[in-house]
């Protein structure tokens, strides 16, 4: 019996229960954890982002709790779309699938997520593919077709359908695969696909030359990685059936052991206009087209605002809010580090505190943390540590010891969130110029700027928010008066389901006077709020 025990207990929605419980690896502080990885045939998208940011999260927090950690995530580097991309640009799919791994090993390290411990390919692992075809065709899981293709026999193991939880006649509706004459049932998968006479993209196996089928891969690198037991199996929602039921299924019968993993945990889905993003769909924005809009940690605060488990809508309004509550991160964090004398380089060396640190704040970040990964509400913590921050180093920057305390909690934080410390130093956002007429828009009507309301983003944060207030209490002469006068200094509000968002298109000769403000009060404000 292991003596290990974390300082606080994580407890997660297990897909396979459908209940949140406590956290319990097989082997403390050990925790075997394998996420499905990109089949490598385009450039990661904003689906795979929010996937795999999710994860880099959860081993971030592991690790603070005192975890050990072995994190695998595949490559699958043979697959029916890489192999036909590869036909249609004239090369070797080998070629195609190097170049979108690098693309996506790029991505990666772009939005700082940790590299995994082991990244298993599949080309790797064909042997264990077809020894692990064999033990189930021996065990009568699984059937040779006439053509050499092999199946699992999806009827030989009664708690078929225990992930998905529905009925077999809902599964084989559902089921997404080819009609096959020779299959006993629609349900029935491939683990090893026949190939015709000639084609150049096959491995040799005991039912002659094919393909490994798609589960198959992803069961024979946990077998040959962790035995084919694992704490934690993560994946997006859309896994969840075929993918990780027929993983399920088939390693559980291959190995004997059960459950294959302890614990499943999916991310919902990255929408758009209501429909799942997604390559088949050619919905998608490629994380490299958002990174040259949105720096990474833009991104990563758009992801993390919403629960892991819930969909995300994607919008520009929803990463412009997600903007300007970076711009106000970043502000706070460098201007500590300014207050503090601490150059960039000597910031990257500063650790973070441990989660059993003793603080409220931290306390408070781990507890929602710990609550099923909560990073709405680690988001908040972090949030009321920059509003923290932004006020000891205001009123009392004398106070070295605890502007220091103040900023290393917020760096803390900031960090075990995973966002990159170099971007802090690369604040763009409202200039400086701007503070003026923005306090005397504030003046004009009526908004009370407090002291620590002394950045152009902070005076715009208080404009929005009495705007909102306005608009709430039907007040639409000082809504739109606000709105007038912000726009009157170039910027741009446009309100939306995650709150108001902003661009800043500066005005000449207006932008840093109070003149604009004067002549927008003058306006006729509309009989309907803006």
């Amino acid at each position: 019996m292991s003596s290990f025990s974390p300082p606080y207990t994580l407890s997660l929605t297990n897909s396979l229960t459908n209940e949140k419980s406590p956290f319990v690896p097989m082997e403390p502080p050990e925790v075997r954890l394998y996420v499905c990885g990109p089949t490598v045939y385009d450039h990661a998208h904003l689906g795979h982002a929010r996937c795999y940011l999710t994860w880099d999260v959860l081993v971030r927090f592991l690790t603070v709790l005192g975890y050990t950690v072995r994190y695998a995530r595949n490559i699958t580097d043979v697959d029916d779309k890489i192999i036909n991309r590869a036909r249609q640009a004239g090369c070797a799919h080998q070629q195609i699938a190097e170049t979108y791994t690098q693309s996506f090993h790029e991505d990666m390290a772009a939005l700082n997520l940790l590299p995994p411990t082991d990244e298993p390919k599949a080309t790797d692992h064909i042997q264990h593919i077809v020894d692990g075809t064999g033990a189930l065709i021996e065990s009568g899981h699984a059937y040779v077709t006439p053509s050499g293709t092999v199946y699992y026999r999806t009827s030989s193991k009664a708690d078929y359908g225990k992930l998905s939880r529905k009925p077999l006649d809902d599964l084989k509706s559902g089921a997404r695969v080819d009609e096959d004459p020779e299959k006993e049932s629609p349900l029935d998968f491939a683990l090893w696909k026949s190939m015709p006479e000639g084609d150049p993209d096959t491995w040799e196996s005991p039912w002659g030359k094919g393909r490994p089928g798609w589960h198959m891969e992803c069961s024979a690198m946990n077998a040959a990685l962790f035995d084919s037991k694992l704490d934690i199996h993560a994946g997006g929602a859309d896994l969840i059936f075929p993918h990780h039921e027929n993983e399920i299924a088939q390693s559980e019968a291959w190995s004997g052991h059960a459950p294959f993993s302890t614990v499943w945990l999916h991310n919902g889905f990255v929408n758009v206009d209501g429909e799942k993003m997604s390559k088949s769909l050619g919905n998608f924005s490629t994380i490299k087209d958002v990174l040259t809009r949105y720096d990474a940690n833009v991104l990563r605060y758009f992801l993390l605002a919403h629960h892991y488990r819930m969909p995300v809508n994607f919008s520009p309004d929803g990463l412009d809010g997600a903007k300007n509550r970076m711009v106000k991160i970043h502000r706070a964090l460098s201007h500590g580090a300014e207050v503090l004398g601490l150059v960039s380089d000597v910031v990257a060396e500063i650790k973070p505190w441990s989660i059993g640190h003793d603080d409220g704040m931290v306390a408070s970040f781990a507890q929602a943390l710990s609550d099923d990964l909560n990073t709405p509400q680690a988001l908040a913590v972090l949030d009321k540590s920059i509003s923290d921050l932004n006020r000891v180093a205001h009123d009392q920057a004398d106070n070295l010891p605890a502007v220091r305390k103040a900023f290393e909690r917020a760096l803390s934080l900031f960090s075990m969130l995973g966002f990159r410390r170099d971007l802090m130093f690369v604040v763009d956002g409202l200039p400086d110029e701007l503070l003026p007429a923005l306090q005397a828009l504030a003046q004009e009507q009526n908004v009370e700027l407090g002291e620590g309301e002394n950045s152009s983003e902070a005076a715009l944060e208080v404009l929005i928010q009495a705007r909102l207030d306005a608009k709430q209490s039907k007040n639409w002469g000082v809504a739109d008066g606000l709105r007038n006068g912000l726009t009157a200094l170039g910027l741009q509000l446009q309100d939306g389901p995650d709150g108001t968002s902003w661009e800043y298109h500066p005005i000449e000769g207006k932008a840093d006077t109070a003149a604009a403000v004067a002549e927008a009060g003058q306006k006729e404000p509309s009989s309907v709020s803006l």
